[in-house]
């Protein structure tokens, strides 16, 4: 069993100086996927992303993982999207899809230039474009997040202090479970390695159903509908939810820390634009507009951050960790 916590801890950064036959499996794979994922998605949500752009475009095009509802991203990475251009003198629109792999395929087929992503999505993302993607910035919070497992008020689950000890409350108890998204970092894979390495079980070992309801938002929702005994989500789209929502679904468990989110871009950008960007993102706290997209972002400003920071979960990817396609 890949110990993912002891992976992250020992391979940054992780240099791949060749790239083996099974390397290039992987990466047609996945972008074959992705098109497909993000054609689909663009039919879903009506969006129309604009053709492969030069160096200094005369349009930015931001996307990111839908880890919220579509309405509250429009809104929130609009703000981001105009604090850019405001900043860098380009107009700039951010764009919606339907599903993860949609952003990663975006952003590696030219469609987008800058997208927000989770750790999952910046490995899988480097997988395909290799060092043509640039992580540029991160939250403050995104270099120690967290998680938390949350359970449904009524089910009478108490906190726990491990996930071993939710095991042991869970046997002959025929509780349900619920994911957010196979590729979501913080409401799928760290949850599920964190269970695997406290409790020596699979989640599917010990709930009755294990479902994967798309967005952390989602989770939250059915986890406070009583759809779901437990759920797992990331801390940002937790602590905005409305307190109704909480006392209906309250934390039971906090995870350890582990890096997250990130803002890439791709290098055909050019080094000029990219540095104005990554200004752009590191002043975001400045601008009432910024101020507020933290605000929704639970986070007080971006920081800078670097590639070599998340190629622990490249090589998590690749060793077989099932996150979907």
């Amino acid at each position: 069993m890949i110990d993912i916590q002891e992976t992250l801890r020992t391979n940054w950064p992780f240099h791949y100086y060749h790239q083996t036959l099974q390397e290039e499996n992987v990466k047609r794979i996945i972008l074959s996927a992705m098109i497909m994922i993000w054609t689909l998605g663009l039919v879903v949500t009506g969006s129309t992303l604009p053709a492969f752009t030069a160096e200094r475009p005369s349009k930015l095009v931001m996307t990111a993982i839908p880890d919220d509802s579509a309405e509250n991203m429009r809104e929130f990475f609009g703000l981001i999207a105009q604090h850019i251009e405001n900043k860098v003198g380009i107009p700039t629109e951010y764009v919606h899809v339907a599903n993860y792999a949609a952003s990663v395929t975006a952003l590696a087929t030219g469609q987008a230039d800058l997208a927000w992503f989770g750790a999952v999505t910046t490995a899988q993302a480097y997988i395909v474009m290799g060092d043509e993607l640039e992580v540029i910035a991160a939250r403050d919070i995104d270099k120690e997040f967290i998680g938390y497992f949350i359970a449904n008020a009524d089910a009478g689950i108490p906190p726990v202090n491990d996930l071993k000890e939710l095991t042991e409350l869970a046997q002959d108890k025929n509780w349900t479970f619920t994911f957010g998204s196979k590729s979501s970092t913080s409401s799928h894979m760290m949850p599920r390695s964190f269970f695997t390495d406290q409790s020596g079980q699979n989640p599917e070992e010990v709930f009755r159903t294990v479902a994967y309801s798309g967005s952390h938002d989602v989770v939250l929702q059915k986890v406070a509908n009583g759809e779901f005994h437990i759920g797992a989500l990331g801390q940002p789209p937790y602590d905005r939810a409305s307190d109704e929502l909480k006392l209906k679904a309250p934390i039971i468990y906090t995870t350890p820390k582990f890096t997250n989110y990130n803002f890439s871009t791709r290098k055909g950008l050019g080094s000029e634009l990219i540095g104005q960007i990554h200004a752009a993102l590191l002043s975001l706290h400045e601008s009432p507009e910024g101020q507020k997209a933290l605000g929704y972002l639970k986070s007080k400003q971006f920081v800078d951050a670097d590639m070599s920071e998340w190629m622990g979960y490249v090589d998590l990817i690749k060793s077989g960790v099932d996150i979907g396609g």
